[in-house]
């Protein structure tokens, strides 16, 4: 179980329990909204911006308005955009005294922009190219060139919001990139909400307390120790699948850039998921926070759909891949036992194969882990897919060890067949080779004096094949229940939405019934072979 992450004890409770209680405050009188709040809490805490496609009338600049409160002595801009906002409106007017007195281009900042810790710009697409250029700069390196001198922004987090997403062909694709996480504000669905909310006369925010604002110390030091999480392998393989799905959806589109995803964006949504990991309480990343990036990889609305069905399939892939090869190899088995030809009355192989004989009388066992082995071609008619007895030996005269079969009517004579090391073994017949002691082997075949691997295990007869399916399949189970528990089961990440969870709980389903239809198919097989 992973260890739970607490601040330093100079701060009175875990980040979790911390950001819970933020979330609840910044809730107050709001309906629907929790997740969008928390989310935007967590961009803040992770330093990385948020874009919120909606209606006006959703709520979407009061988020902005209430992350400002959590932050002591923390600063706000909020500014709505047009076709005609200048840069003065959003980073200050041009300081006319310094101008006429030092011949300096300064702009006075203080109340603007470059000196706020969160920024909330509504119509953020009608801002004009010079507005867009200076926001590229703040948003990348955090810094405001500001006539000669450069100044450090404090800005924690950028709102921005629009009730549509950037026209295409207007040079919007950077800035549009530059917001990692994008997230849909509705009008309320829930009658109940909404009548609450109409009935509502309006709520007065409580007093935080002073334990719960977010210090500069505190702020710091969520930062720094968050950047010591780790990324558990579940995650990388989710990473690994979702990357080869948003290859194939975007060649699939036509090359569009409709799912493309920058290494930028990459490293950006790294460090989200490493901030909600250290936020929960956990020293590694797990997929309760990857499944986070249903907020952050879609680029249009009508995308959303396909990258929800691609990220959810990440988390199950490896898992349902491998249940579809253990039912693919039930399907084989019984079809190839089906349509094997049956032995003779005699046990004889009557069927020519291509085994290269060795002294005219032997086959060589590939990959026998004593050094090589001679097989007699004669006794090896004799043998069927009953067990029967055997003798290995070395002969001295020829200098190599031989597996005989032992005829029950014939006693073995080691002294006349000039033979040492001699020991019992138990033989039996399979496709391309010998099973000795419970072991398959294959024959080298004519033309291949390089080593062979083991009999291929499409050779091995039905009864021998449905134990190894078994395994392959008791593993495959024991190791998607052992993610589930690790990453689903009272699964408690504060940034996840019931909706979130939802997609969750069906790709579970789908999966635990894959399981169950295999299951019953391998206990049927097992009964017909009883």
């Amino acid at each position: 179980m992973a260890k739970k992450v607490r601040t330093k004890s100079l701060f009175s409770s875990t980040p979790k329990e911390h950001i819970r209680q933020l979330v609840n405050w910044m809730s107050q009188g709001v309906y629907e909204k929790e997740q969008i709040i928390a989310v935007a809490l967590l961009c803040a805490v992770a330093g990385e911006n948020m874009f919120l496609l909606g209606p006006p009338g959703t709520a979407k600049s009061m988020v902005a308005s209430r992350l400002k409160m959590v932050f002591k002595g923390g600063k706000s801009f909020d500014y709505l955009m047009s076709r005609f906002s200048t840069p003065d409106e959003i980073f200050g007017p041009i300081s006319i005294s310094r101008l006429k007195n030092d011949d300096r281009y300064e702009r006075l900042t203080a109340g603007y922009l470059p000196e706020a810790d969160v920024v909330f710009l509504d119509e953020i697409w009608k801002a004009g190219p010079s507005i867009q250029n200076t926001l590229l700069t703040v948003i990348n390196e955090h810094i405001f060139h500001n006539g000669g001198q450069i100044m450090h922004t404090p800005m924690k987090v950028l709102i921005a919001a629009s009730n549509e997403l950037p026209a295409k062909d207007e040079g919007l694709e950077a800035l549009w990139d530059r917001f990692l996480v994008r997230m849909v504000s509705n009008c309320i669905e829930s009658d109940s909400s909404f009548f609450k909310m109409i009935k509502g006369s309006g709520v007065e925010l409580s007093e935080l307390s002073e334990s719960l604002y977010i210090t500069n110390e505190l702020y710091s030091s969520w930062q720094n120790e968050s950047k010591s999480v780790g990324i558990h392998d579940s995650v990388v393989d989710a990473i690994k699948n979702i990357r080869k799905s948003l290859a194939a959806l975007e060649k699939e589109d036509g090359n569009k850039l409709r799912y493309y995803i920058s290494d930028r964006r990459w490293r950006k949504a790294f460090r989200l998921m490493q901030t909600s990991a250290y936020l929960n309480g956990r020293r590694d990343i797990n997929l309760s926070d990857y499944l986070l990036l249903v907020h952050s990889f879609w680029n249009e609305v009508e995308c959303i759909p396909n990258i929800i069905n691609a990220i959810t399939s990440s988390i199950s892939d490896i898992t349902v891949r491998q249940l579809n090869k253990i039912d693919k190899l039930i399907r084989q088995a019984m079809t190839t036992q089906s349509q094997r030809p049956q032995p003779s009355p005699f046990g004889l192989n009557i069927e020519h194969n291509n085994f290269a004989e060795y002294d005219y009388f032997y086959y060589l066992v590939e990959n026998y882990p004593g050094g090589e082995v001679y097989f007699s071609k004669w006794d090896y008619t004799s043998l069927n897919s009953n067990p029967r007895d055997g003798i290995m030996f070395f002969e001295t005269k020829k200098k190599k060890n031989v597996i005989h079969a032992l005829i029950p009517s014939k006693p073995f004579d080691s002294t006349a067949n000039n033979v040492a090391n001699l020991k019992k073994v138990r033989l039996q017949k399979c496709p391309n080779g010998v099973i000795i002691d419970g072991t398959p082997y294959a024959f080298r075949l004519k033309g291949d004096r390089q080593q062979a691997s083991q009999v291929s295990f499409d050779n091995l007869p039905i009864y021998q094949r449905i134990p190894l399916i078994q395994d392959l399949f008791k593993t495959c189970v024991e190791e998607w229940e052992k993610s589930v528990a690790s990453n689903w089961t009272d699964c408690d990440n504060i940034f996840l939405s019931p909706n979130d969870l939802a997609l969750v709980n069906k790709m579970l389903k789908d999966v635990s019934e894959q399981i169950k239809t295999i299951e019953v198919k391998l206990n049927n097989v097992v009964m017909m072979l009883k």
